[in-house]
C-alpha cells in the first residue's frame, strides 16, 4: 500500500511539474503578446497601455514564481491575471462607448493578437482550475490516509 501511495505521489509531483512548466510558458507568452501590442496603446489609449504594463509585469512575476514553487497563491494569481486580461479584451470590444478610452476596438473580435491572448489565457485559467482540483483531491486523500483513518479500517490480515 505504501508503494502505491509513493507511486501516486510521484505521479502527482510529475503532473504538477508539467502543469507549472506549461503555465510559466503561457504566462511568458501572454507577456510577449502584450509587449508586441503595447506601442499601439501608449499614445491613443494610455489607460489601456498602463493595463498592458500591469499584465506584462504580473505575468513575468507569476511565471517566475511558478517556476520556483507550486503554491495555491501563485496559481490563484496566474488564473486571476488571465481572467482579468480576458475581461479587458471582452470589455474593449463589447462596450459600445469603449472601455478605458479605447473606442477603436469596439466590435473588433478578430484581432489576431487578441485571439492568441484569449487562447493563452484560457490555457492558464484551465491549468489553475485543474491545479486547484488536484490540491483538493490530494488533501482529501491525505486526510483519508491519516493514522486515525487507517485505524478505523477493518483488519484484513487475519483473513485467509
Amino acid at each position: 500500500m505504501l508503494a502505491r501511495v509513493s507511486q501516486s505521489q510521484q505521479q502527482v509531483h510529475d503532473a504538477d511539474l508539467i502543469a507549472r512548466a506549461v503555465a510559466a510558458l503561457s504566462l511568458a507568452t501572454l507577456a510577449v503578446i502584450h509587449t508586441v501590442d503595447l506601442p499601439g496603446t501608449l499614445g491613443p489609449t494610455p489607460l489601456v497601455g498602463i493595463g498592458y504594463f500591469g499584465i506584462i509585469a504580473a505575468a513575468m512575476l507569476a511565471g517566475g514564481a511558478m517556476i520556483i514553487r507550486s503554491h495555491w497563491l501563485v496559481w490563484a494569481v496566474a488564473g486571476g491575471l488571465a481572467a482579468f486580461a480576458m475581461g479587458g479584451y471582452i470589455l474593449t470590444r463589447a462596450l459600445s462607448g469603449g472601455f478605458l478610452g479605447d473606442h477603436g476596438d469596439v466590435g473588433n473580435w478578430r484581432c489576431p493578437l487578441g485571439i492568441a491572448a484569449l487562447s493563452v489565457e484560457t490555457v492558464i485559467i484551465l491549468l489553475a482550475a485543474v491545479s486547484g482540483a488536484w490540491r483538493v483531491r490530494a488533501r482529501a486523500a491525505r486526510a483519508a490516509e491519516s493514522p486515525q483513518a487507517l485505524r478505523s479500517l477493518p483488519d484484513n490480515s487475519s483473513r485467509g
